[in-house]
């Protein structure tokens, strides 16, 4: 037999070093497995919060769901049912959403690709890294302005209809299924239906998705010290509403001046990368040229009116006429022939003979 030929002894080498070979396969195969699974464990991208969502997430262990607050991978499915979420992007910037919104992340050589079923999604990007938005009618580019940052809302009906809001930096929006393209520029709003414009100026605040943040817990002050006295705070008082004749009166700075105002109505211009020639300029019948100017009378008073001073009205009373008393003798008149003695009497020198010792 073998194990008579061979020395106990030998056996005992022979058997230790074939346990470190197994021990050393072993570790091998461990280190290997666990490098695989390291590779295919997805990017995180950031960490969402929210009210009523889901994050569904394919690992190498599995189909994983969770719900917030947790982690976003790259290729993690969203849900949100209702309410508001923040994904705060790794990056740098976040992404506020409105539900009920559906939507899946993919990151791939640092550019993050936004794949949205539905919803309203509002990034604002701090980082210089590509950003794109895939519907299923349109492709969204986020464009930065002078290297600044870059926010916009865009909105995405289950009905098909669409609107974009740019707050700051532009937006290229491509159809998938032509090879035009329109760029919003900074402060535009535009509604699309079907991957067509519809309407350039829609409703603003009907486009808009801001997540609250007045339920999140502010940061704790530190204790004031003892040695410093209490303080009352109280809130301040209501402003007083302003006069209306005041108001009134008022001219507004822009009617000083007397220049009119001239504004442009036109359609959004187009870019193709792919044509070699340069887009045909719109037609003039579709530009409108608004002047608007503020009509000043010819005549224009300035200054106040006084109220007239009121006039005292002087009332004079006469006295009352004397009455004759009843105990005094009326007085009787003259006759003719008195009259003519009194007159011969002034042309003679001699007066009227008065007292108890004329002769009348």
């Amino acid at each position: 037999m073998l194990s008579s030929t061979i020395p106990k002894k030998h056996l005992a080498i022979w058997a230790k070093i074939f346990a470190v070979a197994l021990l050393a396969t072993l570790a091998a195969l461990s280190i290997r497995n666990a490098h695989i699974s390291a590779q295919d464990f997805p990017v995180v991208v950031g960490r969402i919060e929210g009210d009523d969502l889901d994050v569904v997430t394919a690992t190498p262990s599995g189909i994983e769901t969770d719900a917030a607050p947790t982690v976003v991978a790259s290729s993690s499915d969203v849900t949100l049912r209702s309410g508001h979420a923040l994904l705060l992007l790794n990056a740098g910037g976040e992404i506020s959403i409105c539900g009920p919104a559906h939507f899946k992340l993919i990151k791939s050589s640092g550019a993050v690709t936004l794949a949205l079923d539905y919803g309203r999604v509002h990034p604002s990007l701090e980082s210089a890294d590509g950003f794109t938005i895939y519907t299923p009618t349109i492709v969204a580019t986020p464009i930065a302005i002078s290297g600044g940052l870059r926010d916009m809302t865009l909105g995405l009906e289950q009905n098909g209809e669409m609107c974009v809001l740019t707050a700051r930096g532009a937006m290229r929006v491509e159809p998938q299924f032509s090879d035009q393209s329109i760029i919003v520029p900074q402060g535009g709003t535009v509604s699309l239906a079907g991957g067509q414009i519809e309407s350039l100026q829609p409703d603003a605040s009907a486009c808009s998705c801001d997540f609250p943040r007045a339920h999140m817990e502010p940061p704790k002050s530190a204790p004031a010290p003892r040695s410093q006295p209490a303080r009352d705070v109280g809130t301040l008082a209501p402003p007083l509403p302003p006069e209306r004749g005041r108001a009134e009166s008022s001219l507004p700075p822009s009617a000083s001046a007397g220049e009119p105002v001239y504004t442009v109505l036109m359609p959004p211009l187009s870019f193709d990368a792919n044509s070699p020639a340069p887009p045909p300029d719109p037609a003039p019948e579709t530009i409108l040229l608004v002047r608007e100017v503020r009509l000043r009378p010819s005549v224009e008073f300035r200054g106040h009116v006084n109220p007239a001073p009121s006039q005292a009205v002087a009332v004079h009373i006469s006295p009352p006429a004397p009455t004759p008393s009843d105990d005094r003798p009326a007085e009787s008149q003259p006759g003719i022939f008195d009259r003519v003695r009194n007159f011969f009497r002034k042309l003679t020198g001699k007066g009227p003979c008065a007292g108890a010792g004329c002769n009348s």
